[in-house]
């Protein structure tokens, strides 16, 4: 009876660690993590964090309205800039992987490689590459902000009514064929030619790449946003404090947070890890899946804490210290 029990457990575990559905969530992340990231803000987005923001005890109607305003926005902004500026840079980095003599020197491969049985198994190799493929979401930080200010507006006005539908971003984006990627793929590859990026790559290999550069690039796109908002004529100014105060305690709230919960789950990725290598021994695209997770986990954990567990809390005291310490508006200070 033990015996059966065992292989029970064991059918279990294969079929999750195995199942193609997470193998395709992974590799996702492994391809594009800056994508991955938007898509899995744009699902909270649209169902968590206004739940939360709405679920705030004694906090003004109108302030949650306009924190919701803020979240939509961000998210199809995000979703659409990093869509266009990520899909070419993924396509680039994949020409260099598939043929990295082409368009890297032979120093670099030697250099990067290490003692690696390949060059796109080399843990230096592959931060070099998601410095690019992550990197595009820092890229997408300044643009997504600035409109993100100007769209505000246009969303509060839908709130009311249901008939009024904002799409901010159409994702038909098409792109010039192999001759741009190819031009992409060059300049890239001359970047990691240069021997900063390369010693850069070897020190941080085993850093966790991932969530620094998402907490960079929320801290980056809150404090332009924040600026935006004092300066955008459009947003109410009497609504304005709330929201960039909002904004700035549910990024100084979520990345500690993130960062806390990453380190205390250290040793559920490393069973993740060891039973997704169990699971998959034969399959040619495991380090792909490891690779996916160790980027896919920090965007789950900030997700979470951004969209669900921080705006119930910011949108409470985001209120209260715009009361104590009003932020004033250009005009009533002449």
């Amino acid at each position: 009876m033990k015996v059966n029990s065992i292989e029970k457990k064991d059918i279990s575990f294969n079929g999750f660690y195995n199942s193609k559905a997470l193998k395709n969530i992974l590799k996702f992340a492994e391809n594009n993590g800056a994508l991955f990231a938007s898509v899995t803000s744009l699902a909270l987005s649209a169902t968590a964090r206004p739940a939360a923001i709405f679920a705030a005890p004694k906090t003004d109607n109108e302030n949650k309205k306009i924190a919701c305003a803020k979240s939509i926005v961000s998210t199809l902004l995000d979703f659409g800039i990093t869509f266009a500026i990520s899909l070419p840079i993924v396509r680039a980095v994949g020409k260099i992987n598939k043929n990295p003599e082409k368009f890297l020197k032979s120093e670099t491969i030697k250099n990067l490689k290490e003692d690696a049985e390949s060059l796109n198994k080399s843990k230096a190799y592959l931060l070099a590459n998601q410095m690019f493929k992550l990197g595009a979401g820092i890229i997408v930080a300044l643009p997504k902000a600035v409109l993100n200010v100007l769209g505000i507006p246009f969303i509060l006005e839908a709130f009311p009514q249901n008939n009024n539908q904002v799409t901010d971003d159409k994702n038909n984006i098409t792109f010039k064929g192999k001759k741009s990627e190819d031009k992409i793929a060059a300049l890239i590859a001359k970047t990691i030619d240069n021997s900063v990026l390369q010693k850069f790559s070897k020190k941080h290999q085993d850093s966790n790449f991932p969530m620094n550069i998402n907490a960079i690039k929320d801290t980056t796109s809150t404090l332009i946003f924040s600026a935006g908002v004092y300066k955008e004529k459009n947003i109410d100014k009497n609504r304005k404090g709330a929201l960039i105060y909002n904004s700035l305690i549910s990024t100084a709230i979520s990345i500690p947070l993130s960062y806390l919960a990453d380190s205390l789950t250290g040793k559920f990725e490393k069973n993740f890890v060891e039973n997704l290598k169990q699971a998959n021994k034969k399959d040619a695209n495991l380090q792909k899946y490891i690779d996916g997770f160790k980027i896919a986990k920090p965007i789950f954990i900030m997700g979470l804490m951004y969209y669900i567990l921080t705006p119930l809390i910011s949108t409470f005291l985001a209120e209260r210290v715009d009361k104590k310490f009003p932020i004033k508006n250009k005009s009533d200070m002449k």
